[in-house]
């Protein structure tokens, strides 16, 4: 089910329409319910418990009330979708393309587009309703007062709404919750190998990998784009069913064009059904998602710090907040047991091989690019070292090789710049502390 609802998702794709149209849906209904209470309460104005201002005096009274909150609904639903495109117009600029996603999938706003929209409905159907000149008998009471409450909660909605654009354009607010993303993507795919076995048997994996490299069979791609997910699950069960045994050639988040080889199969004679299955199980896109990609999240946080640290923006503080984040979702990457890539089925032998990212890529996508842009800035030289030397405290040892690189590149780049004396002297005591930091986790000398 879940991989059902996550493909649902995928070809709905973001959107600003599927919850405001459920919500306006939703609108319809509670009109519904109201009108058929209309039929069974003869006199609210009886009932002592209904505030006075929730029933209208006479048809007029309600038509007047209803039209002006049907205008003002009408106008607080404008000024919410053109703000929202301004909100996604500041974050492109500001932020990156890439995070367009993250503004549209925010569910403040969605709620906030359905309920202004449920509304605008509910408000428009109930003023259709009143019959004017039929006295106190034309006025649908009960519609009448939930399309004041609702239009009451709409103005509330909206408060909610600007406070919440306020808060998610701010990019330490981004950085954090493009960081959780990849958290999160971390521990699906850390719950996902628990699942579905895997091997941490790194000669097994090479021994499979030959017999595909030597009389395997390659399985084309279908259509232009980037991988975006591979359904395990299907891949796996076939295999057992089948009988044969897989080699993804291409990863989630790499791109791959026509005619490209995606996977190989061995024995070859399970070409057609492996290419069916491999067809419906890998799921190709315009763009990069976060399911099973986390290069993608890291990329995220990544372009942020270069726009902050570029000459336009000059943002050196969110430039090193980009860093911090970085580093922190490192030292859980770190943590992690050593992936071999190889994929286990029901017989407990290897049925699928697909490609992981090596640690020392995850390093380089997170600091290569914003060491390069910030390499004539000395506080934020300073803090990547210092990120440095907290992520060589945490990873596992046999990982320390991809930090010592990055810490060596961080003093070259930094010094090629000829920073002032005493920002050079600082930069090399950094660089000195995190290469001692390395050489003590090496020998396991290093204090807590």
């Amino acid at each position: 089910m879940g991989v059902w609802f996550w493909e649902l998702g995928y070809r709905v794709g973001p959107n600003l329409w599927v919850i405001p149209f459920a919500c306006a849906a939703g609108g319809i209904a509670l009109y519904a319910v109201t009108r058929r209470l209309d039929r069974l309460v003869e006199d609210p104005a009886g009932i002592g418990v209904v505030p006075e201002f929730l029933v209208a005096r006479s048809p007029a009274d309600a038509a007047l009330v209803l039209s002006a909150l049907l205008a003002a609904l009408a106008t607080a639903l404008a000024l919410v979708f053109s703000t929202s495109v301004l909100t996604f117009s500041l974050a492109t600029s500001q932020l990156g393309p890439r995070l367009i996603r993250r503004f549209i999938e925010d569910p403040v706003t969605q709620f906030s587009l359905g309920t202004l929209l449920a509304g605008v409905v509910v408000c428009a159907l109930t003023l259709a309703s009143i019959r004017t000149g039929a006295g106190t008998a034309g006025v649908p009471e009960v519609s009448y007062a939930a399309s004041i409450l609702l239009a009451l909660g709409c103005f509330f909605v909206i408060v909610l709404y600007v406070h919440r654009v306020a808060t998610s354009i701010q990019a330490p607010q981004v950085v954090a919750s493009v960081v959780a993303d990849l958290n999160r993507t971390v521990t699906e795919l850390d719950l996902e190998h628990r699942r579905v076995g895997r091997s941490d048997d790194p000669q097994e994996v090479e021994r499979c990998l030959v017999g595909l490299r030597a009389d395997g069979s390659d399985l084309l791609a279908r259509r232009d784009g980037f991988v975006q997910a591979l359904d395990l699950d299907r891949l796996i069960g076939m295999a057992d069913d089948c009988g044969f045994r897989l080699e993804m050639l291409r990863r989630p988040g790499q791109f791959v064009v026509t005619g490209q080889p995606l996977a190989r199969v061995t024995p070859a004679s399970a070409h057609g059904v492996a290419d069916r299955v491999v067809a419906e199980a890998v799921e190709i896109g315009a763009s990069r998602t976060r399911v099973q990609d986390i290069e993608f999240a890291l990329y995220q946080v990544v372009e942020i710090g270069l726009r902050a640290l570029s000459p336009a923006v000059n943002d050196t503080f969110t430039g090193m907040t980009c860093l911090d984040w970085l580093t922190a979702a490192l030292c859980r990457l770190g943590q992690l047991p050593l992936d071999t890539g190889g994929v286990l089925g029901q017989d407990g032998s290897v049925r699928l091989v697909e490609r992981t990212v090596p640690f020392e890529r995850m390093v380089k996508a997170s600091y290569d690019m914003i060491r390069q842009a910030g390499a004539g800035n000395p506080a934020v030289v300073i803090r990547l070292l210092d990120d440095l030397t907290t992520l060589a405290r945490q990873i596992d040892p046999g990982r320390l090789d991809a930090v010592a690189v990055q810490v060596d590149a961080v003093l070259d780049g930094a010094l090629a710049r000829a920073p002032v004396a005493s920002d050079a002297a600082a930069i090399e005591q950094r660089h000195e502390q995190a290469c001692s930091v390395i050489a003590q986790r090496r020998t396991g000398t290093l204090e807590a």
